[in-house]
């Protein structure tokens, strides 16, 4: 019972957060109630809820309520990763038709990776890394890499999880993991030598945005005879650039030309 009066009360703050419109972006709880269907109270309830995060805020001189800035924050989000995409594609397709190999756009979420978008090349080799789905970190050149680019507080809570091994290169101790995330930092770019999967090397680079913050990473995945350790060089210049010019678009480094 009280899980579908959790539901219910969720449903309803949805409903009132979505009645709000450009030409009525100001609503009273008598009015919403009304339009809503919903009991005064619980309306009042909801918004006092909604007004404590930030999502709505009261005007005291009409008494009414008006979306808030963490609307907007969450918005921010969803338009960052929308222009993310838009300007990587180009760029990443670019890379794969270039290198030949499998090419992914890769972001952080809850200390895993998340695969955004996968181009393939002519010699690309049979991977489950469809978009949308998640993976390891620890044991992936963009998730070391984003790692070694995270707050320490963060990468310290998947440390003391443990480290789960996948193959003998995989690293699971934890003083030699953290001397790797500072050393891909002070590089700039990340590779992973067959420890997620055997017969498979990957190598991986930063994505900045205007801030210079990393928010994603591209890589290139290919199998151990085609993106072998003499290669490496070759392939990172190439990956390099790419993050260069996706960060670029991004607004990355444009102040610093003028």
């Amino acid at each position: 019972m009280q899980t579908e009066n959790s539901l219910s009360s969720v449903r309803n703050a949805l409903k009132i957060l979505h009645s709000f419109t450009m030409n009525h972006p100001q609503k009273g709880v008598r009015e919403l109630a009304k339009e809503l269907g919903i009991g005064k109270s619980s309306v009042q309830r909801i918004l006092i809820t909604l007004a404590s995060e930030g999502f709505v805020k009261k005007d005291n001189e009409t008494n009414k309520y008006e979306l808030g800035v963490s609307v907007l924050g969450l918005s921010s989000i969803v338009l960052a990763n929308i222009e993310l995409h838009t300007e990587s594609l180009p760029e990443i397709k670019k890379l794969a038709e270039r290198c030949q190999l499998t090419c992914h756009l890769v972001v952080l979420e809850n200390l895993e990776i998340v695969y955004v978008h996968k181009e393939e090349g002519r010699y690309s080799i049979n991977l489950p890394s469809y978009s949308g789905l998640y993976n390891h970190s620890h044991c992936t050149s963009s998730g070391k890499l984003l790692l070694a680019y995270s707050d320490p507080a963060f990468r310290e809570v998947l440390i003391e999880r443990g480290l789960t091994q996948f193959t003998p290169n995989t690293i699971t101790n934890p003083t030699i993991f953290r001397d790797e995330l500072r050393h891909i930092y002070k590089k700039g770019y990340s590779v992973s030598n067959e420890e997620f999967q055997i017969g498979v090397n990957s190598i991986s680079t930063p994505i900045r945005d205007h801030s210079g913050k990393v928010i994603a990473a591209v890589n290139l995945v290919g199998s151990k005879s085609r993106l072998s350790k003499q290669r490496f060089s070759s392939f990172t210049k190439e990956l390099k650039q790419t993050g260069v010019n996706i960060s670029e678009k991004l607004g990355h480094g444009i102040m610093s030309k003028f």
